[in-house]
């Protein structure tokens, strides 16, 4: 097999360049900076298999390694001359490492282009449920929301958290900063007052983060219970998931190892369902892993998308790539496929 886009591939992902020793190979003692370079008697081709032999990786990405390489590692290097050296298990192939690539970044993609659709359903039942009950201009109406609220950070330090302040501060730079969004060009051209659009505009232009943030903030629970009602679900729960579905969707954004990570937001169990599908052990499924995070979106779809082909997508990805994922590791339990919700 010829090295190809491989080989370019490494030095992109990798962040550095890494190498296979061989036999023949010479002495390193002239490397510098943070590329370790070896020389090689005889060419290495992508196919060769690593089993015994060294791999010299000097300032690798500990994100990409962690998460992609790492799987494969022994866990036991050593350091030379300022460049690490690592050791396999046998029968490892730079195939299985990228494949293990791809198969994350695909992940990624299926996640957001799902999350992508949850924000737009969301952002739609806050719009039209608050427009309902309160008017177009919701979001200009302070006794809606709670109050400035004193929390304390993990370094002790504290700040004032005030949902209405920071909404209303962000529509302003959205209004007069943003040249991008044509609707709020139009508006600004045509009405001087009120001086915000209506809320359909205004909601459009805030960020996922702030859409949990105003549905934490409502003052009356009815509020939230009617929103969280849509996606049959409690709505402490419906809070909770907006936190944790937020954070997995910036991880997917901004490139970050998904597969089998453990999550910093743990969102709330939910119990069952008396209107959709749901998983049959909720009380063993590891609400940390990425599973967790898929069997949320895929609850969330049954209304927002009946017909959604997640689940297809999501069961042929895991197959084509069987040969590098632990399940286990993505907190998928055994026999997963035989539990009614994925039926």
């Amino acid at each position: 097999m010829k090295i190809k886009f491989f080989s370019a591939f490494l030095a992109c992902a990798f962040l550095s360049v890494v190498t296979v020793s061989t036999v023949g190979c010479a002495s390193d003692k002239n490397n510098s900076g943070n590329q370790a370079i070896v020389e090689y008697s005889k060419p290495v081709h992508v196919s060769r298999s690593v089993k015994s032999q060294r791999v010299y990786a000097a300032s690798a990405n500990e994100k990409t390694r962690a998460g992609v390489i790492k799987p494969y590692s022994t866990n036991t290097s050593s350091v030379k001359s300022g460049v690490v050296i690592d050791r396999f298990v046998p029968d490892t192939t730079w195939e299985m490492v990228y494949d293990l690539y791809k198969f994350d970044r695909k992940l990624r993609l299926l996640l957001f282009d799902a999350i992508e659709r949850i924000e737009i359903a969301i952002r739609t039942q806050i719009v039209n449920q608050l427009s309902l009950k309160y008017g177009s201009h919701w979001q200009d109406n302070r006794s809606i929301f709670k109050g400035p609220i004193t929390r304390r950070r993990r370094d002790g330090s504290t700040f004032t958290d005030d949902v209405f302040a920071d909404m209303q501060q962000h529509i302003k730079d959205r209004l007069h900063n943003d040249r991008s969004e044509t609707f709020i060009q139009h508006y600004r051209d045509t009405y001087s007052e009120p001086e915000n659009p209506p809320s359909w505009m205004s909601v459009e232009i805030m960020y996922f983060s702030q859409l949990s943030r105003i549905c934490d903030g409502l003052k009356k629970r009815a509020d939230i219970v009617g929103i969280a009602k849509y996606f049959s679900l409690p709505p402490q729960t419906f809070l909770s998931w907006l936190h944790a579905l937020n954070f997995t969707r910036n991880l997917c954004a901004h490139h970050s190892r998904m597969w089998n990570r453990d999550m910093n937001i743990v969102p709330e169990k939910l119990e069952f369902s008396r209107n959709l599908k749901w998983i049959s052990n909720p009380d063993t499924a590891k609400r940390n892993k990425v599973y967790y995070s898929v069997c949320m979106i895929y609850y969330l779809l049954q209304t927002i998308n009946p017909r959604t082909s997640f689940k297809k997508r999501l069961v042929d990805l895991l197959e084509k790539y069987s040969h590098v994922i632990n399940l286990n590791s993505m907190g998928f339990p055994a026999n997963w496929k035989d539990d009614n919700f994925w039926k």
